[in-house]
């Protein structure tokens, strides 16, 4: 049996649009753009979901290329959202809040050949736990108390 993984962070909001977040040892700086209502002093929690994905993804092509043998260099990662803010701006409840499509686009440094490179891309996509969870509903519960 595999040794399980509970995440745990802890954040606090400092105002509408900023937040800081304590993860294990670091802090991750959340803002949001001007016309949001912030200062553009940090990321987005939406560029975060990106920057998971790519940083997962690239963990991932290494993990499993040594695996399959496969030699690669380096990784470059580009991760495209798209989003329509109706939702979450409270103009029309009936489109999805959160991105409505990602695109990920992985370019290798490898020797490879193109079927070892495309047998390695599937089985990132299928073993990646960020992909998973942004493919797939994960249960999700929020409870809230005052102090």
């Amino acid at each position: 049996m595999s040794a399980s993984y509970t995440g745990t962070v802890t954040t606090v909001g400092e105002t509408m649009a900023r937040s800081v977040t304590d993860a294990k040892a670091f802090k991750i700086f959340i803002d949001e753009p001007e016309e949001l209502g912030g200062q553009n002093g940090a990321p987005s929690p939406l560029d975060y979901i990106l920057a998971s994905q790519g940083g997962c993804v690239n963990y991932m092509v290494f993990f499993i290329a040594k695996e399959m043998n496969i030699p690669i260099e380096k990784t470059e990662i580009t991760i495209t959202g798209k989003l329509d803010p109706a939702k979450f701006s409270g103009k029309d409840m009936n489109v999805r809040a959160g991105y409505q499509e990602i695109d990920v686009q992985i370019c290798v440094t490898s020797t490879a050949s193109d079927e070892e490179i495309e047998n390695l891309k599937d089985a990132v996509e299928q073993r990646c736990p960020v992909g998973d969870n942004i493919t797939n509903a994960t249960p999700v519960s929020i409870s809230m108390t005052t102090r």
